[in-house]
């Protein structure tokens, strides 16, 4: 049975390990909960998947904020006490479940989860990438793409009959084509996702490392 796939992932899979291995080899102390959705997302950076990974980092985004609320509700309880424990897990569960993320940010910051220039940068991810992304809204994703683009038109059968005929094939009609084609903003949006992907996850990254690091001071 053919694989004509393998090869290629086994070649992107060597190729971008170096600049993922840090990420790949770092234990967090309140965020080791969320290590096997990390890996899912560097593997899809490692496949070059860059929408996937968005798609992921957007999820990652907003449950780290959430964990790391609850984490400090329950700071200093573990399972040896675990009525307690339960108790205090639903109690946080119930106060930051269900907040959205502009609100849950609002909490972070409150609660010196997050400086303000964290929340100032989380809150522009939000806006930029997790929003348009999680919403499909290709008007703000394509936010600084031109508004047109010039393409060529031809009439295929007067190509077939230049081509019969071994005459020079006519030039095409220059032609302004809205952004907004399915086709085109697609395109856009898969180019666009290779640009931004990595940096967002780094960004994401390095904030709940931040946290990380916060969490264990409140500890001791």
């Amino acid at each position: 049975m053919e694989t004509p796939f393998i090869l290629t992932y086994s070649k992107l899979v060597e190729k971008n390990y170096e600049n993922l291995k840090e990420y790949f080899l770092h234990q967090p102390n309140h965020f080791l909960p969320l290590t096997s959705l990390r890996n899912e997302i560097l593997q899809n950076l490692q496949l070059e998947l860059f929408q996937t990974a968005i798609f992921a980092i957007n999820h990652f985004l907003e449950r780290m904020i959430k964990l790391a609320l609850i984490e400090k509700y329950t700071l200093g309880l573990d399972y040896s006490n675990h009525e307690t424990y339960n108790e205090k897990t639903l109690e946080a569960v119930d106060l930051y479940d269900n907040l959205i993320l502009f609100k849950s940010l609002d909490a972070a910051e409150e609660q010196n989860l997050i400086s303000a220039s964290e929340k100032i940068i989380l809150n522009e991810l939000r806006q930029k990438i997790r929003n348009p992304f999680s919403h499909a809204e290709i008007k703000k994703i394509l936010g600084d793409a031109p508004q047109n683009f010039t393409g060529f038109m031809f009439n295929i059968e007067d190509v077939k009959e230049a081509l019969i005929k071994g005459e020079p094939i006519k030039p095409g009609e220059e032609k302004e084509i809205t952004s907004f084609s399915a086709t085109i903003s697609q395109l856009y949006q898969q180019s666009y996702s290779r640009e931004i992907a990595h940096n967002y996850f780094d960004t994401v990254y390095n904030i709940m490392i931040n946290i990380d690091k916060r969490l264990v001071d409140l500890c001791n």
